[in-house]
């Protein structure tokens, strides 16, 4: 039925050690790809090297060469050998072996975030890149494409701290990052500086406590009402600190509260059960009219605290806002106005996003995108998303990112001047996501837990922190710009490799037929992710930052979608029964099958007929399920194995609310080259044979729960693919 030998991977694979450390990766920060930009259900670098190296090459026919491969893969992936450079070589060696001395094209359509075509790339795979979002271009370009061109170290003299001169190796574009970077953060504080001022006594501020309000709607009292789920601000086992909210007649005050002085259960704010409870009369308002309220007032907030730090000192303090806290905020308000004036006769677009969330009107009845939970609330526009400060600081990074090109178009090569304000645009970005009003206080960290972030749903904040960019803590400039230098200094490196990025839809690739060895790659997952809404909120900022210099990628009012593979409607919220028929036709209700047929269609049309593909999915729906393998048997790719690695940790938010898979399943394809039919009495009991066969090596193997479920349609499908058709008697 094949034209190759059988791969490793198609036969054995080492599940339990990759999974823990594929598992274990999801802690480690430092040095990885991570760090660089947020990007959704990015793949975990050690089940992608693994199972790329297991992909490339075959299986050993003697038994203990198996054991003694299944070893090596075991270590392959353990995240400390992914710079070891003599694990890195034998398994670049054992590759080129496998495909007669030349490396190997792959291909990853689906690229995401970049961990597949990385580890690709780390071992010596000719790797080609595709995605159709722009932001997810940009961040391969960070990724892969610009570390190879410019990241090579050159020799530079430099004088020691006792004035001797010596010889050292620098990375040019780290260098050039790092000095930009540096020159975008003194600009930008000698603009806005006066609007984050430093204490009395020295100390900085890090960041300020939010609520947003409403009125009470008892009309003999009409109190401006925080809402606070709870009033912690540092919740640790050594500290303890919350504000007391204290009712003053028909207004609400705040005090701050430390140590064995807290005699008031600072869990319990304004908000309970989906109601407000005013602190001064005790009024209670219901969640409709709150969103009523929040509709015509969404930008009615009020400040409660700042938090501060001195200069040289860890700890973090807190005090009550002040009236000269709240006319600094004031003042950036109206600077704001000045700045987007000034700006509009520069730009060439309105310096405030406001681009639309995703949210339709059906007969007059407000449905939205799943995980905008801010729509019912009146939060239509990205630029709902910010207040005024944070508005205006973001706007004057955007500035001066943008004079960077400018300084330094005619200094450097260009395409070079391109990478290094991509790498300034993307610390910008990285700023947003600390400095909005949906972010959280962490009081067990006493830091700001970011939004967007990996669970993709914005969600109503009530209450939130709002971080001074220039603080050096959570939330600041300066730390999301060293995130990014410290990817540049940790990241892979090989210039003797060849990497190939680009914006394709997947529907219609622009490759030769018969072109590939392997793609390997990580589908759209039927409606888990709405991946182009999401990134909107990255993309409204990269127009007015980069767009100039970036055109082909940012020249659509959002993010392209209408060859996006993504099933919409189950995503929509609030329908109703009888709007259903309404809303596809105001929004074309995309075949989630027919387009995942189409890209699986091209996969396969530019696949070599001895190639191998590997297909990552991961959903619990059997009507997710159906539709990929449908698609994929349309597409003449049959199962040959599957393997389910687990990729996610079992604890985290999303698998506490949802009971999502904490494992993936990683399907290994091959073209089908016979048209051979069978009847399905015929191959039932292979079908059960093998089904119990995997299922007991997967249980043997730690998998469990739905993942142990979904883990047995790969057997099932292996038997069943053989055939191009099976038919009943």
């Amino acid at each position: 039925m094949f034209m190759k030998n059988k791969t490793f991977i198609e036969a054995d694979f080492p599940i339990k050690a990759v999974s823990a450390n594929s598992v274990r990766e999801k802690n480690i920060r430092h040095g990885h790809i991570s760090t660089l930009h947020i990007w959704w259900a990015r793949r975990p670098l050690a089940a992608s090297r693994a199972s790329i190296y297991a992909a490339l090459t075959p299986m050993p026919k003697d038994e203990e060469e198996r054991l003694k491969k299944a070893q090596f893969i075991a270590d392959l992936s353990q995240w400390e050998n992914s710079l070891n450079e003599r694990t890195i070589s034998r398994a670049r060696e054992e590759i080129l072996k496998a495909n007669g001395g030349k490396p190997p094209k792959v291909l990853d359509s689906f690229a995401g975030g970049g961990a597949i075509p990385l580890e690709a790339l780390r071992l010596g795979c000719e790797t080609y890149v595709g995605e159709l979002n722009p932001v997810a271009v940009l961040i391969l370009k960070a990724t892969l494409e610009y570390p190879q061109k410019f990241g090579r170290p050159v020799k530079k003299k430099v004088k020691s701290e006792i004035g001797m001169e010596q010889e050292v190796e620098v990375n040019p574009l780290l260098e050039a990052v790092k000095k930009w970077g540096e020159w975008v953060l003194e600009e930008a504080k000698k603009e806005l500086s006066p609007f984050y001022p430093n204490e009395s006594d020295g100390s900085i501020p890090v960041g300020y406590i939010w609520a947003r309000t409403v009125r009470c709607k008892n009309p003999s009292c009409a109190a401006e009402i925080p809402l606070v789920r709870q009033t912690w601000l540092a919740k640790k086992s050594n500290k303890k600190v919350a504000y007391r909210i204290v009712p003053v007649g028909n207004k609400v005050e705040f005090e701050i509260v430390e140590g064995k002085a807290i005699d008031f259960d600072p869990s319990k704010g304004t908000l309970s059960q989906g109601k407000a409870i005013c602190p001064c009369c005790g009024t209670g308002l219901s969640n409709e009219e709150i969103k009523k309220e929040l509709g015509s007032r969404k930008n009615k907030l009020r400040m409660i605290a700042v938090i501060r730090q001195q200069n040289n000192v860890s700890k973090l303090r807190y005090r009550i806002a002040t009236k000269e806290d709240e006319e600094v905020f004031f003042e950036a308000k109206n600077q704001l106005e000045i700045k987007e004036k000034e700006l509009k006769e520069s730009w060439s677009i309105n310096p405030e996003p406001e681009e639309s969330l995703p949210y339709w009107n059906v007969n007059n009845h407000l449905v939205y995108g799943f995980g905008f939970r801010l729509v019912p609330y009146g939060f239509y526009k990205w630029s709902d998303l910010f207040n005024a400060r944070q508005l205006l600081s973001i706007l004057v990074f955007c500035e001066k990112i943008r004079q960077v090109y400018l300084k330094i178009e005619n200094l450097y090569d260009k395409e070079f001047a391109r990478a290094v304000t991509c790498y300034l645009a993307l610390s910008l970005s990285k700023l947003t996501t600390t400095l909005n009003t949906i972010c959280r206080w962490n009081n067990n960290t006493e830091s700001i837990a970011g939004k967007p972030d990996q669970y993709g749903i914005l969600e109503m904040r009530w209450d939130y922190p709002e971080a001074n960019p220039f603080s050096n803590r959570s939330g600041s400039y300066n730390n999301h710009l060293n995130s990014i230098l410290s990817f540049l200094k940790n990241c892979f490196v090989d210039h003797e490799t060849k990497v190939v990025v680009s914006q394709l839809s997947t529907l219609n690739m622009q490759f030769p037929d018969n072109y590939f060895d392997a793609v390997i790659t990580d589908p759209p997952y039927y409606d888990n992710i709405a991946y182009s809404y999401l990134s909107d909120f990255f993309y409204v900022w990269f127009k007015r930052c980069i767009a100039h210099i970036f055109p082909e990628l940012f020249a659509t009012p959002l993010t392209p979608k209408s060859e996006e593979i993504l099933a919409e409607l189950p995503l929509i919220r609030g329908i109703k029964k009888q709007n259903f028929k309404q809303l596809k036709a105001i929004k074309d209700d995309k075949d989630f099958e027919s387009y995942l047929h189409r890209a699986f269609k091209e996969i396969s049309r530019v696949l070599k007929p001895d190639g191998i593909a590997i297909i990552v999915y991961a959903h619990k729906a059997t009507e997710a399920w159906e539709a990929l393998i449908k698609s994929l048997l349309d597409a003449n790719l049959i199962i040959t194995a599957s393997w389910p690695i687990e990729t996610e940790r079992k604890e985290r938010q999303r698998a506490r609310e949802s009971a999502a898979l904490a494992s993936s399943i990683y399907m290994v394809c091959r073209k089908r080259i016979s048209q051979e039919t069978a009847y399905f009495s015929e191959i039932k009991d292979e079908i059960v044979s093998r089904v119990q066969e995997k299922l007991e090596q997967f249980w043997n193997e730690g998998i469990e729960g739905a993942d142990f479920f979904i883990s047995a349609i790969g057997p099932a499908i292996e038997i069943f693919g053989r055939y191009a058709r099976v038919e009943k008697l």
